[in-house]
């Protein structure tokens, strides 16, 4: 594994799950505010599985909404020792200023991939401190489980790197794919199904995928 890679397993919508979680070598622990998603978690949940489960020091925990407004987000801040906010819907660059703003917290734009990716990441400079690029599925914000091309993750890594800002990669990152990712060095993996089974966290899935980093690592020193 890339000794700078960072890894954020996103999608905890258990407190088993975040057992799992916490004792893997993720950088970063998502959850999902937002009732799009099928792993959705309200804000009382979490915060009664963290006084059961302490993240290990250096873990930071990010919340994920769509196109949630500054103040609902407080809302959850106010109970969720969150340390990142992760936009992942149609939010302006404005709206993600004020996020920012409001809750005092830095925040993270996911970016679908397409043709108008790139200068979308451009329009975020300054107001977003991170990016997720996540594959565009019609209809759908993200966990699907769908990846996008990767040989362009080496376009999104260096303008994210010219802002000075870190970008994970995230669609359908699972054990059996991400060696094919981390030839393109990407500067971080966002990882949801693909550390699951049956739609839970599984340990076993969670140890491939780091083996098989591990195994890219050694490769390629």
């Amino acid at each position: 594994m890339a000794q700078n890679l960072q890894v954020k397993y996103c999608g905890n919508h258990s407190l088993q799950d975040l057992r799992y979680t916490v004792n893997s070598r993720a950088d970063y622990l998502g959850f999902v505010f937002s009732s799009v998603s099928k792993r959705c978690v309200s804000p009382e949940q979490v915060a009664e599985w963290l006084e059961e489960v302490s993240p290990k020091k250096g873990q930071k925990l990010v919340g994920l909404f769509v196109n949630s407004t500054a103040e609902d987000i407080q809302v959850v801040v106010d109970q969720v020792p969150l340390d990142i906010i992760q936009c992942h819907g149609s939010e302006t660059p404005e709206q993600v200023h004020e996020i920012s703003v409001v809750t005092g917290l830095p925040v993270w734009k996911a970016i679908h991939h397409d043709e108008t990716a790139l200068a979308r990441m451009r329009d975020y400079e300054g107001k977003a401190v991170g990016f997720v690029v996540d594959c565009k599925v019609k209809g759908q914000w993200g966990g699907t489980g769908k990846s996008f091309d990767w040989t362009v993750v080496p376009e999104y890594t260096a303008e994210a790197r010219r802002q000075g800002v870190p970008c994970f990669i995230a669609g359908g990152v699972r054990p059996g794919n991400v060696a094919e990712l981390l030839r393109y060095n990407p500067g971080g993996v966002d990882v949801s199904s693909g550390i699951e089974r049956d739609g839970v966290k599984h340990e076993e899935e969670i140890s491939r995928l780091e083996e098989r980093m591990n195994v890219d690592e050694a490769e390629l020193s």
